[in-house]
């Protein structure tokens, strides 16, 4: 397999990994808020969850068709039971897979694998969303 090919499914295997750790961190965040907050933030928590599951499952599949195997790992959930805690690993969380994500695209381009392209375009639209509601979320002067 060319090396360049082998580096997208490496960095995708990579990706995907974080997805699964993104889901598993929004289960626990789900589960565990507490106080005012769980009243919008377990739904608004539960929501990121699932679209993070179609990502995983976009990448598994994606991976798959290159030609590699999806490694189905996550890295470990961090545990905090405060609110302003939750998000700001969120946000960092969100913020580290648009980076991977656009260098995804690039190496995607470089090999003309332009609807891995597209799609990455869409995942980093999707994740910045995410990004921007969680900013917004911290705004809130009592966290």
């Amino acid at each position: 397999m060319d090396v360049k090919r082998q580096e997208l499914i490496d960095g995708l295997n990579e990706d995907l990994a974080h997805e699964l750790g993104a889901i598993h961190q929004y289960i626990y965040n789900a589960s565990t808020v507490s106080g005012l907050a769980r009243l919008t933030l377990k739904d608004f928590f539960l929501t990121e969850a699932q679209d993070e599951m179609l990502h995983a499952q976009y990448l598994a599949e994606k991976i798959a068709t290159l030609g590699g195997d999806p490694i189905l790992t996550a890295p470990p959930v961090q545990i905090t039971h405060d609110v302003k805690g939750m998000l700001q690993i969120t946000l960092q969380a969100e913020v580290d897979t648009i980076a991977r994500y656009i260098k995804r695209m690039e190496q995607a381009e470089a090999l003309q694998e332009i609807e891995l392209k597209l799609k990455l375009e869409d995942m980093i639209a999707n994740e910045t969303n995410h990004k921007e509601e969680i900013e917004r979320l911290l705004e809130d002067p009592r966290l």
